[in-house]
C-alpha cells in the first residue's frame, strides 16, 4: 500500500492554504490521501529526470473554482519507497512563471532529502 509522507515544509504550505480557504479543508486532505490509491493520477512534470514528480489539479467547488483556476498540487511518487510525497501546493495564478514553480520543487526536494538524512 502506498502511503504519503507529508514533509514539513509541505506542511507550513497546507496550513497557509487552509487560512485562506477553510471551507476546503477537509477535501483537501481527502484528496491528498487519495493520492496514495492512485499516485499516477497527476500529469508527470517535465525536467526532473527519473523522479516522477506530478501535477495534480484541484477544483475548489465550495469557491466556486474549477480545476482551471483552482489549486497545483505537486507531488513525488518515489516507486521504491511505495510512497507519495507532496512537495507544493498552490493556487494557479499565486506563481508568475513556469521557473518560480521549477526552483521551488528542486528547493522542496532537497529539502526533503535533508530531513530524511536528518532521520
Amino acid at each position: 500500500m502506498t502511503t504519503v509522507g507529508y514533509p514539513e515544509s509541505f506542511q507550513k504550505h497546507l496550513k497557509r492554504l487552509f487560512k485562506k480557504f477553510p471551507k476546503s479543508k477537509k477535501r483537501l486532505s481527502n484528496e491528498i490521501e487519495n493520492l496514495a490509491a492512485n499516485p499516477s493520477q497527476g500529469d508527470v512534470y517535465p525536467g526532473f529526470g527519473g523522479m516522477e514528480v506530478r501535477k495534480a489539479r484541484l477544483a475548489l467547488s465550495e469557491y466556486n473554482m474549477g480545476k482551471r483556476k483552482g489549486l497545483r498540487l505537486i507531488y513525488l511518487f518515489i516507486v521504491l519507497k511505495d510512497k507519495v510525497v507532496p512537495l507544493a501546493i498552490y493556487q494557479k495564478n499565486q506563481y508568475a512563471a513556469e521557473d518560480e514553480i521549477r526552483r521551488m520543487i528542486i528547493d522542496r526536494i532537497k529539502e526533503i532529502a535533508l530531513e530524511f538524512e536528518d532521520r
